[in-house]
């Protein structure tokens, strides 16, 4: 009786264990008819978050992009005032985009308690820092296809989500400490081999809430030979997802080629999962952006849409009424869902070199009531006024982007 007693004031007395939680956001381009009432938008988010940090805020970006007036100086002035309160935080910036982030760096690192460093991917693994993340206090992160740009938050279409777990939090911050060493000069061979205890992949997935019901996630990191020991690839969970998929599959990506950066290799393994998704009888649905078209690639993106059960369409956005906008006006977003059930949220573009060569994050769900989120974004975006099918007959011409 006593130990009853004992084990119901234990049970009682207990803190309760707070579910992980994620909420997805979508950046809608200024005067488009784009976004989804289940997502939230990231600029607030992102403020959100940043004031609410208390210790840590570590920051792992392709580059930072900022002009007077827009979407993103009120999230550095927050970024500003959390180092003013004594937060610790650090930026991992990429050393090919350094032109662009330059303009932006000095001003926070003049900072206290701001510390940067500049990643050279290409040296390390042959490709880029292309990933999108940043943690908050070790106990949660943001990831997305958003880049630490104002028109990534106003002028580009984005997906991303906000990911309440200490889990999710440690695996990232064990990618951007890998990171944060390697720029700083560390040997890569001796970065990445501690293995976490429950790495946060598909055996040790984590139960989440969103918008309230269950659903568990899981997280895949690349490329292969940088990624903490006992992750997933992002490329291996992709095929392994477009495999078992059954019914549909529904995804949005802004470019999409068989040929890595500069190269003549042809890699096929995606546009060959593809269509073997169409041929067992899944539906393939698949937007590219107009960046995509115009180039070599247009060759394999109109066969890959004569393929069996696969559609693809072509986004284009329009002009924003105040002028040409550099770098803008396209659907930058990387994301898929499987079945209505499961779905994958991403920073890379679909290209080898993306995959395997450099430095990209992506997030699994499964439950409907996350692929419910970006189900709703495609489809707005698939019966939008902004798309159309892949032109068979059509010469594209590459689209103006500066």
């Amino acid at each position: 009786m006593c130990c009853k007693f004992i084990l119901v004031l234990i049970l009682f007395c207990a803190p309760a264990l707070t579910a992980a939680e994620i909420e997805f956001a979508e950046s809608v381009p200024e005067e488009t008819v784009y976004g989804s009432t289940l997502a939230a938008r990231p600029a607030r988010m992102w403020i959100d978050m940043i004031n609410g940090a208390v210790k840590t805020l570590d920051f792992e970006e392709f580059y930072i992009a900022d002009k007077p007036g827009e979407a993103l100086e009120p999230v550095l002035a927050a970024v500003k005032a959390a180092a003013a309160r004594g937060v610790k935080v650090r930026f991992i910036v990429e050393k090919a985009m350094m032109k662009e982030t330059s303009k932006a760096l000095p001003g926070l690192t003049a900072e206290k308690n701001i510390e940067a460093r500049v990643i050279n991917f290409k040296k390390a693994a042959g490709g880029i820092q292309h990933a999108k993340f940043f943690i908050v206090d070790g106990r949660e992160v943001y990831v997305g296809s958003q880049n630490f740009d104002w028109r990534s938050l106003s002028q580009i279409h984005e997906v991303g989500a906000r990911v309440k777990s200490e889990r999710a939090a440690r695996d990232f911050s064990l990618v951007f400490e890998g990171d944060w060493a390697l720029a700083g000069g560390a040997d890569p061979k001796n970065i990445f081999s501690v293995k976490p205890k429950k790495p946060l992949n598909s055996k040790n997935p984590e139960a989440a809430l969103v918008r309230g019901a269950a659903v568990s996630c899981r997280l895949a990191f690349n490329p292969s030979g940088f990624i903490p020991a006992g992750f997933n690839t992002e490329l291996g969970e992709m095929l392994k997802l477009i495999k078992r998929a059954k019914k549909n599959i529904r995804a949005q990506v802004m470019t999409y080629s068989l040929f890595p950066y500069g190269k003549k290799t042809r890699w096929d393994g995606l546009d060959r999962a593809f269509r073997a998704a169409g041929k067992r009888g899944v539906k393939v649905e698949l937007i590219f952006a107009d960046w995509s078209m115009g180039g070599k690639s247009d060759k394999d993106i109109k066969a890959l849409a004569r393929a069996k059960n696969v559609s693809v369409k072509i986004t284009s956005l329009p002009p924003h009424s105040g002028g040409f906008i550099p770098f803008a006006r396209v659907d930058h977003s990387k994301y898929l869902v499987f079945d209505g059930e499961k779905a994958m949220l991403s920073t890379s573009n679909w290209s080898p070199d993306y995959f395997t060569d450099s430095r990209g994050a992506a997030l699994i769900v499964e439950g409907a009531a996350g692929a419910a989120v970006l189900e709703d974004i495609f489809e707005r975006a698939w019966n939008g006024p902004y798309v159309s099918p892949v032109d068979q007959a059509k010469k594209y011409k590459p689209v103006k982007r500066n």
